[in-house]
């Protein structure tokens, strides 16, 4: 519905256009023939229409004058209305030189034509956009029952933010921008002034009654962030952050999501651009299956998703609590989208395959997977069975099922692996290779490290333990970890299905690692504590199969890179053999008759015998 509605508008645009491009080309010979057209001029005029309507459509499509809306119209769309009208015309005075050497135009007429049309296209963009700045004005009497703020961040992104709070919300009533550029200080912006910086939040409360700060800083690092906190802490002002993404397709933000700032804000990541055309040309209208749809990565790929209108979204998972919690918060998301839930294990072929026969998946993203490290080691069986028994049997009923894309959520703990949860994961993306080098579904992975704020992860445990008065339990004082915001992940997760053509191990950029003593004591700072003076931080000792430092990319694998500059893809030397399936059936057989530790010391010889580069001295650790 939202694509139709979308095309229609595009339909109505391109024939206003075309209107007023024969009203100017029309305009253009009245002028040249000062009020008095020739019958053999009008005769010109209406051979030169088939020429004008071929030429140009293709160079107002291609310049992108239908890919915004005309109230956000810039200086920026102005250029690219100068640049297609001038293609254009080029285009026709070729065409008609090709047709009979152009003698039937006069050049003076392209030149006129040329002039107003720019001024015509670009004067109706204005007068709308005005029009619209006028209509969304908040009349005195209903600013009253509005929530006054201020927008911290005079740039492009606060600029969108107004205009998304302008068309969008109806609890906000900005009463003016700040910025901690003395520049932009009392200069305007769509007509709401830029009324001081981050210093000036105090008299601006008392002086305009302010409540909230909205935060649309691009980029913004974490002490920045934590200083302008302190501010609005300081006079009680809310303070809030805007989750803004950068469409690359149009060159424009995209705002998401007004929110609480979270302290995996204060720890600096860099916003993340994406092509939102190519993502929603994956999406829109499809039928997408999450498994492990509870969870930290599968619930926040099905928020997103549906932001980009799948036909239905099958949402599964073996965790009661978390699916019912999912369902409770996603039914209040506005969605035309259909949402399925199940109840039940990848692990479950029959389950499996009726979820395949009533909604047949266009896209299956496969999050579903035991994570925790040290509860693996003492839990092999059900770390083999569920993540990479219920890879293959997720991965071979979406192949039978004719699915488009399988996309497989890995982990940087696959790379020379030392875990029994890393070594099962290592094994699911060799299987996702296996699977993709005859298969009509296209079949890849995309591996990552750990994620801010994950159930289990070190950033809610640090806080819970901070809260509680300590102490904050550090494993080792030199473990190193890799980190980004789960946010982040998916949209990359989703970028990168978009980009996938079968085959590919993909690598989001982590950035540096973060040792966690470091995050420790800058978590301990920013919740207002000094770290071993009134909290204390205690070394516990590195727990089974963990590894100081984690590693990205494995021996045997080259590093490509793609067209997005946050994703790599990964190219294996090592490629599982023809046997490789029947090898995992032989894995399997053993399950029921070994203990942990039998169990471990197979998996390690699995690994060592068909999944590492046989060029690498190193081997894993047993």
């Amino acid at each position: 519905m939202a694509d139709l509605r979308l095309k229609m508008r595009w339909f109505i645009l391109i024939v206003l256009d075309l209107v007023i491009s024969v009203l100017t080309m029309y305009l253009a010979f009245f002028l040249r023939f000062d009020g008095a057209i020739p019958e053999d001029q009008l005769v010109t005029f209406y051979n030169l229409l088939p020429f004008l309507f071929v030429c140009r459509i293709p160079a107002f499509i291609y310049f992108g004058l239908y890919a915004r809306f005309w109230e956000y119209s810039s200086l920026e769309d102005l250029l690219q209305i100068v640049k297609a009208v001038a293609t254009g015309t080029l285009m026709i005075l070729f065409a008609s030189f090709m047709f009979n050497r152009a003698a039937m135009v006069p050049r003076s007429v392209l030149f006129v034509d040329m002039f107003a049309l720019m001024l015509v296209l670009g004067g109706v963009r204005l007068i709308w956009r005005l029009a619209k700045e006028r209509e969304y004005r908040v009349p005195k009497s209903e600013a009253d029952h509005r929530i006054p703020v201020l927008i911290m961040g005079a740039g492009y992104t606060g600029m969108h933010l107004f205009r998304h709070l302008r068309s969008f919300s109806n609890h906000y009533w900005v009463v003016g921008f700040i910025d901690n550029d003395p520049k932009k200080i009392n200069s305007h912006i769509l007509g709401i002034k830029v009324l001081g910086s981050q210093e000036d939040i105090p008299e601006l409360k008392k002086e305009l009654g302010v409540q909230e700060i909205l935060i649309a800083i691009n980029g913004i690092d974490g002490a920045g962030l934590s200083r302008i906190v302190e501010t609005c802490q300081s006079c009680n002002v809310k303070c809030k952050t805007v989750s803004s993404i950068f469409d690359l397709s149009t060159q424009q933000p995209h705002i998401s999501k007004i929110r609480n700032i979270e302290i995996t804000d204060l720890l600096g990541r860099e916003p993340v651009s994406l092509d939102l055309s190519l993502i929603k040309k994956l999406i829109l209208g499809k039928r997408v299956l999450v498994t492990g749809a509870g969870g930290s990565i599968g619930s926040e790929l099905c928020r997103q998703l549906l932001e980009y209108e799948p036909e239905s979204l099958i949402l599964m998972d073996r965790g009661e609590n978390y699916l019912y919690d999912l369902n409770m918060e996603l039914s209040s998301q506005p969605s035309s989208s259909q949402r399925h839930y199940y109840f039940g294990s990848v692990t479950h072929p029959s389950k499996l395959e009726s979820i395949f026969d009533r909604h047949r998946p266009h896209l299956v993203f496969h999050a579903a997977a035991h994570k925790h490290v040290p509860l693996m080691e003492s839990n092999v069986e059900e770390a083999i069975y569920n993540n990479v028994k219920g890879t293959q049997v997720t991965a071979d009923i979406a192949e039978k099922y004719q699915v488009e894309k399988f996309i497989l959520v890995s982990t940087d703990k696959v790379v020379r692996p030392t875990s029994v949860m890393g070594m099962t994961k290592k094994i699911a993306e060799k299987y996702i290779q296996y699977k993709s080098r005859d298969s009509q579904t296209l079949f890849m992975t995309v591996r990552f490290g750990n994620v801010l704020g994950s159930n289990g992860s070190v950033v809610p445990l640090f806080k819970k333990q901070i809260e509680k008065g300590g102490p904050v339990t550090v494993t080792h004082p030199e473990m190193e970890r890799y980190f980004m915001l789960i946010p982040e992940a998916v949209q990359l997760i989703l970028q990168s299905a978009a980009l996938g053509e079968g085959g590919e191990i993909f690598l989001l950029e982590m950035g540096s690692p973060v040792r966690l003593m470091d995050l420790a004591e800058k978590m301990i700072r920013l919740l207002g504590y000094s770290p071993n003076e009134n909290m204390e931080i205690k070394i516990t000792g590195i727990r089974p199969g963990e590894k100081l430092y984690e590693e990205l990319i494995d021996s045997g694998e080259e590093v490509l890179p793609t067209v997005h500059n946050k994703i790599k893809s990964l190219k294996s030397n090592n490629l599982p053999q023809e046997d490789f399936s029947r090898e995992m059936e032989r894995l399997y057989e053993n399950l029921p008759n070994m203990n942990n530790d039998r169990l471990k010391t197979f998996l390690f010889d699995f690994i060592a015998g068909h999944c590492l580069d046989k060029k690498d001295p190193l081997k894993v650790q047993k």
